[in-house]
């Protein structure tokens, strides 16, 4: 890797890290001007939405919970429902799901550490709750029904004298959703909107901050919105697919299926809290609404099984083109060699082979380069106050002696994409996600606790950049090209350890490929 292409990735990876902060930053104070502001409600609280005829939401507005007109509560009922991520534990409540414990993850690598669950992602004791926009059906937020289990599944029942509500659940240990229909009845005055929602709660000083959002589709792309103090209001009158609660890892979805389509609505509900709801019109006194809800990690196969376009809240950022194929020869390596750590070990020089014959032919121009810096620094000091003849001679010299600068940039412009992809893939891909490579490095999706491979980095891309022929002359840039190894050491301190690796390998293969490059260009016959 040559002192060009060190400079410019550092440079664009400073760029794409602040660039991501600045959007985090915009999309978290962004508040749509069609919507009215709102003081944020109770959580507890359920919206209420007109629109006009164009199905535009012009505005929204919350109405106080009344106090459910039933029969004194009765002890709660559960139950549990086994599916391809975990067990599923159904209230008899306003909330559908109570809990949702994932099997084979943990929140630690330590073997007593808790598992994943619902509430380690969504930060709410409940989540999918039905309600709707008229005042007199509040109480119908947290009314307690009967709850019983089914060959298929589960199925949830409530009625009074204005309505007769049901939810009914199919899962499979087979498959990583469940399906909900739920249906109400109105007996006599019906609402205007139905209301299917889930909450996501951020924390004060939250670690997981700049990976936990709100996320949804809609317009065929997917929206993303930052779990930050502020969440401004915003309709989505637009169809929208799905909703989800997603962290770095693992993601709560409730997905709307045919044949109904429904709108969105995301709101305030406290700080670092965000309501999420699929809004449904009723044009009649009966309304029943195909939902499939999913709790578990962002595999791209398992989220493309519950929706396809689910796999859009892997975040692999503008370099999902090649982000996919390097996940794909991962786990395909990683089948042989059990150890995604060996796994990107291999790709590295793979990748190095693959871009060897850019690499040869831009080291052979910067070799030329190197040679003319003499002549290219006598004809800047004689033509230092005319720019134009500067320009025009020094090109004159280089090509009566092949020299192309612009070659040096080619192995640059096919390694970045490959950098930023990978670099993606360490971070997001649950794949990483406490996987182990050997020694003190025990989980490659985070950094190294020791510290030893940014300095070996460091070291490495130093002795790299020693043999690496310079075609700098500005004594600022020189300087500048010295601090490299150290820049890049700082900033792989708190990077995946996996990238580290990679880093590391790269600059490895890169001194013993630059050793073969010198010795062969050296003895190649001047031209």
């Amino acid at each position: 890797m040559d002192r060009k292409t060190l400079l410019a990735m550092a440079l664009c990876l400073l760029v794409f890290l602040g660039w991501q902060k600045l959007m985090e930053q915009k999309f978290a104070s962004h508040n749509p001007a069609q919507i009215q502001s709102l003081t944020p409600p109770p959580s507890s609280t359920e919206g209420s939405i007109s629109q006009n005829s164009t199905a535009l939401v012009q505005n929204a507005s919350l109405q106080t919970p009344s106090k459910p007109k039933q029969a004194l509560r009765q002890p709660e009922q559960k139950v549990t429902l086994v599916t391809q991520t975990g067990d599923a534990i159904l209230g008899d409540s306003g909330s559908f799901f109570l809990g949702w414990n994932l099997k084979g993850y943990k929140l630690g690598i330590s073997p007593d550490a808790a598992g994943v669950s619902m509430h380690s992602v969504t930060h709410e004791k409940g989540e999918v709750t039905l309600a709707f926009d008229d005042p007199n059906f509040t109480y119908l937020n947290d009314v307690q029904g009967t709850l019983s289990k089914t060959p298929g599944g589960a199925i949830w029942h409530y009625e009074d004298a204005q309505v007769k509500l049901t939810r009914e659940f199919q899962s499979s240990a087979q498959q990583a959703y469940i399906d909900v229909q739920v249906t109400a009845e109105f007996k006599n005055q019906a609402p205007k909107f139905a209301f299917i929602s889930m909450h996501a709660q951020g924390q004060e000083k939250d670690p997981e901050a700049q990976d936990r959002h709100i996320a949804y589709w809609t317009n065929q792309s997917i929206e993303t919105i930052p779990l930050g103090e502020q969440i401004a209001q915003r309709a989505i009158p637009s169809p929208v697919k799905y909703m989800a609660a997603t962290n770095r890892y693992f993601l709560m979805a409730m997905v709307a299926k045919s044949p109904l389509e429904a709108t969105g609505l995301v709101q305030p509900a406290g700080p670092y809290i965000g309501r999420m709801s699929l809004s449904y019109p009723l044009n009649s006194k009966t309304i029943s609404i195909p939902l499939r809800t999913y709790f578990g990690p962002k595999e791209l196969e398992v989220l493309r099984q519950v929706e396809p376009t689910l796999d859009h809240t892997v975040d692999f950022g503008w370099f999902t083109l090649f982000a996919y194929p390097l996940l794909k020869i991962l786990k395909w390596l990683h089948q042989f060699v059990q150890n995604y750590g060996v796994s990107i070990i291999i790709l590295t020089l793979l990748l190095k082979l693959i871009t060897y014959p850019l690499t040869y032919k831009s080291m052979k121009s910067m070799k030329k380069m190197s040679k003319l810096q003499p002549q290219l620094q006598k004809i800047k000091e004689k033509y230092k106050d005319d720019k134009e003849t500067l320009q025009r001679e020094t090109l004159t010299l280089m090509r009566s002696q092949g020299a192309n600068p612009v070659a040096g940039c080619l192995p640059m412009l096919i390694q970045m994409p490959i950098f930023f992809a990978l670099y993606r893939v360490l971070y997001s891909s649950i794949e990483l996600y406490h996987a182990p490579f050997a020694l003190w490095i025990r989980d490659l999706s985070s950094k190294d606790p020791f510290y030893v491979t940014p300095v070996l980095l460091s070291g490495t891309m130093f002795v790299q950049q020693k043999l690496t022929p310079s075609t700098a002359t500005d004594p600022a840039q020189q300087k500048m090209m010295q601090f490299m190894p150290l820049i890049f050491g700082v900033m792989m301190i708190n990077l995946p350890s996996g990238l580290t690796i990679y880093m590391l390998v790269n600059a490895l293969a890169g001194i013993v490929q630059q050793m073969i490059l010198n010795k062969k260009l050296d003895a190649a016959p001047r031209r």
